[in-house]
């Protein structure tokens, strides 16, 4: 059977379609043009000049692994050096990358229980292009005790040679415990720029080994497939101002997805403070507890997000729901204190049948909205500067509020 030039035309526009989702192209799940937009200065985290003094000290008494390279090595991320590094992650605890960038290949690195590593202003660890599905760039799966200062990294998503699966993770904390990440710079994964769950399915106590003080501070993702930050399993949890931006390619989509896979997950205790996400295609921030009740089971889980700023994303602020007749209902509270959400189509989403979750609470929400006569789609930053709400913010908190007076479990308040 032959094809209609229109049904030809037809195909080859689906077929580009795709193609532009798995790449990363401009064309979203709507149908819409994404737009990427650099991420403004004001928005730009920088660490403290005590947090510089303890990297330089600790750059002074690292093992340089730059004198791991072979003879003429080259400097300019064309050659694939992973193993050599990972013979000095092996055999060393305190390392600094050269100051160069440096190709890795998809096998990634492991980093090792009691580390500690240091990235120079040059430093750049720069994925292969690869096909695979999964892989990692640095990995900690099941250690303890480590710390990571300035890390660059850079995922394949621009020359990605296939178009299958979504795990291409910048950092991957999996099982592990007692781990901070600080003034981390993670862009254009084909996954997630930072993934926290498990590492295998070892159960117990009918749990996975959820990852346990997890701290990310001061970090900059942006441009990453999937999420920019993804908790599914984990406990004790810290991200303290980092900027997620330009999220696009995959869904969900978010700066930052709280969403496990399954009832043997554990989400407890997790503080977001003073995070901005900033034009991402869907979500700036996403909790999606679904998967975490059983009909067996009680689940406690606390979530605070205090200080958020969403800037141009779709929505600010998502709750997902949608359980089943026969599960539990969640005990714990999530918390959302100060938000202001600024330039979205949606500032706020939720879906039905709520009552299965924690309480919730939203305290002092501000809703910013552009200049009239202002196209949102092009306005810069600095029109929404001022965080005094409009008066047609201040109607858009008071439909909030109309869309949930029948959701006894969430609960907004002015102050």
């Amino acid at each position: 059977m032959t094809m209609s030039r229109s049904g030809a035309l037809l195909c080859g526009l689906a077929m580009y379609a795709m193609s532009c989702m798995a790449q990363g192209g401009d064309i979203d799940y709507n149908g819409k043009k994404f737009v990427f937009s650099t991420v403004p200065a004001q928005y730009s985290p920088t660490p403290s000049a005590t947090m510089t003094a303890i990297v330089n000290a600790g750059i002074r008494a690292a093992v340089d692994l730059t004198t791991l390279l072979p003879p003429g090595y080259k400097r300019d991320g064309t050659v694939d050096y992973t193993d050599y590094l990972q013979n000095g992650l092996d055999k060393n605890r305190d390392v600094v990358f050269p100051d160069f960038p440096v190709l890795i290949s998809s096998k990634g690195l492991t980093v090792s229980s009691n580390a500690n590593l240091y990235f120079k202003p040059g430093s750049k660890l720069i994925m292969q292009p690869n096909n695979l599905e999964k892989f990692e760039i640095l990995r900690l799966h099941g250690v303890n005790n480590v710390k990571i200062y300035n890390a660059r990294l850079i995922g394949d998503r621009n020359d990605h040679q296939g178009t299958a699966g979504e795990h291409g993770m910048g950092i991957a904390i999996r099982s592990a415990k007692d781990v901070s990440i600080y003034n981390p710079r993670i862009s254009n994964c084909w996954g997630d720029g930072i993934y926290i769950g498990w590492r295998t399915r070892d159960v117990v106590n009918d749990h996975y080994i959820p990852s346990e003080n997890i701290n990310i501070y001061n970090g900059l993702l942006d441009y990453n497939r999937r999420n920019g930050i993804s908790i599914v399993c984990g406990r004790n949890i810290n991200i303290r101002h980092t900027t997620i931006a330009n999220t696009y390619g995959t869904l969900p989509m978010s700066g930052i997805d709280i969403e496990p896979n399954e009832p043997k997950d554990i989400i407890n205790n997790i503080t977001i403070d003073s995070v901005t996400t900033y034009n991402n295609a869907r979500d700036g921030i996403l909790i999606v507890l679904t998967r975490l009740p059983s009909a067996s089971s009680s689940v406690n889980t606390n979530i605070v997000i205090r200080d958020h700023l969403d800037d141009k994303s779709y929505s600010g602020f998502r709750l997902g729901s949608g359980f089943r007749n026969t599960d539990r209902e969640m005990t714990g509270q999530i918390s959302v204190i100060n938000p202001v959400w600024k330039n979205n189509e949606k500032p706020f989403r939720y879906r039905s049948n709520y009552q299965m979750l924690p309480v919730t609470e939203l305290k002092n929400i501000r809703v910013i909205e552009p200049s009239a006569g202002v196209n949102t789609a092009k306005s810069a930053v600095q029109t929404f500067s001022s965080q005094v709400q409009s008066a047609a913010g201040q109607d858009a908190v008071k439909k909030i509020k109309a869309g949930l007076s029948r959701e006894s479990k969430i609960r907004i308040e002015d102050k």
